[in-house]
């Protein structure tokens, strides 16, 4: 070997060195500066008040901010693209949703990311319920009445939904499939304006998610169950749909924490302690009990991606059986 080449082998191995001993020494500062948790939809609403809750309690355990930066857009692919070219130092962070990371494979060709392979999984944060409501003047007085009524009557009764591929249009579509019925969809643009389409008599009935309790609470709709395998902490008088009498129409919402695949292990193992420590506080609990959401029952990583692929293969033959494709 020349005396040339046994010069460039030899920095690059003191090059190589350097790496590796700088990486524990980045990871064990980390984080020195502020931290940015991204929220793929728009800001209001229920993940977005949730995304707040983790982003306050994670800033008080690391010590820096972190801010939540909302990137709404194509059902979460905006936000999860955003992501996926983001550095992975463990200062870009990502709280998303099931309904893009479980439905979104199934129902968009060419989705420009692999939920599984192209993210780092962090945490499993949290589990909310989903219920099924209708007007308080509505002629459908319970559950059974709802399944008689879309079965007597194809075409005829109409559900909001958040909008086309929205978990507000896969758990009817899911009820009309078990119930041997035709519904019709009626697609809004998010889930507070087909709640307000349900009031305003433009609809007969949603399938959506808990923020419809204050309306339930206030006299202004009349809860029929929810899609829960347990009653729901927040309502514990509403039967789940398994007490009455179909099992299988189930959608239990969930909330985990990504980060850009090849995010440092120890910076991950990091995130997910505080994470875990931040859903253990009394006054974050206190605030989930507020927005009718639980700290997720296993926080680890291998939950959370068992999570993602079991429930994208409980779905994929729902969407197909369907034809629904996503806007």
């Amino acid at each position: 070997m020349s005396f040339g080449m046994q010069r460039r082998t030899a920095l690059k191995t003191l090059a190589a060195a350097a790496v590796a001993a700088q990486a524990p020494a980045f990871a064990a500062d980390y984080p020195d500066k502020q931290i940015r948790m991204l929220w793929p939809f728009a800001t209001g609403g229920l993940g977005a008040n949730l995304a707040r809750v983790l982003a306050e309690g994670l800033s008080q355990r690391l010590g820096q901010t972190v801010y939540v930066d909302a990137r709404p857009g194509g059902g979460g692919v905006v936000g999860f693209q955003a992501l996926k070219a983001a550095v992975p130092d463990g200062y870009t962070i990502m709280l998303g949703t099931n309904s893009t990371s479980t439905l979104l494979p199934s129902m968009m060709k060419g989705l420009p990311f692999d939920p599984i392979k192209d993210f780092e999984h962090v945490a499993m944060v949290y589990t909310s319920g989903n219920v099924i409501v209708v007007k308080a003047d509505s002629p459908i007085k319970d559950f059974a009445d709802l399944r008689a009524q879309a079965r007597a009557n194809p075409g005829k009764l109409t559900y909001g939904s958040a909008g086309n591929g929205s978990t507000y249009h896969l758990m009817p579509a899911l009820f009309d499939q078990l119930n041997g019925s035709k519904m019709v969809h009626v697609p809004y643009k998010g889930g507070s304006p087909a709640y307000m389409g349900l009031l305003g008599g433009e609809t007969s009935v949603v399938f959506g998610d808990l923020s419809a309790l204050p309306h339930v609470q206030a006299g202004k709709m009349r809860a029929l169950g929810v899609l829960s395998r347990k009653r729901v902490a927040a309502a514990p008088d509403i039967p789940t749909t398994a007490e009455l009498g179909m099992p299988d129409l189930v959608m239990e919402s969930f909330y985990g924490l990504f980060a850009p695949k090849g995010t440092p292990r120890e910076i991950l193992a990091r995130l997910n302690k505080e994470t875990a420590a931040t859903l253990a506080e009394p006054i974050v609990q206190a605030q989930l009990k507020t927005l009718s959401t639980q700290a997720a029952p296993d926080t680890s990583s291998k939950y959370f991606v068992d999570q993602i692929t079991k429930e994208t293969a409980r779905w994929r033959p729902v969407i197909e059986a369907g034809g629904i494709v996503a806007e």
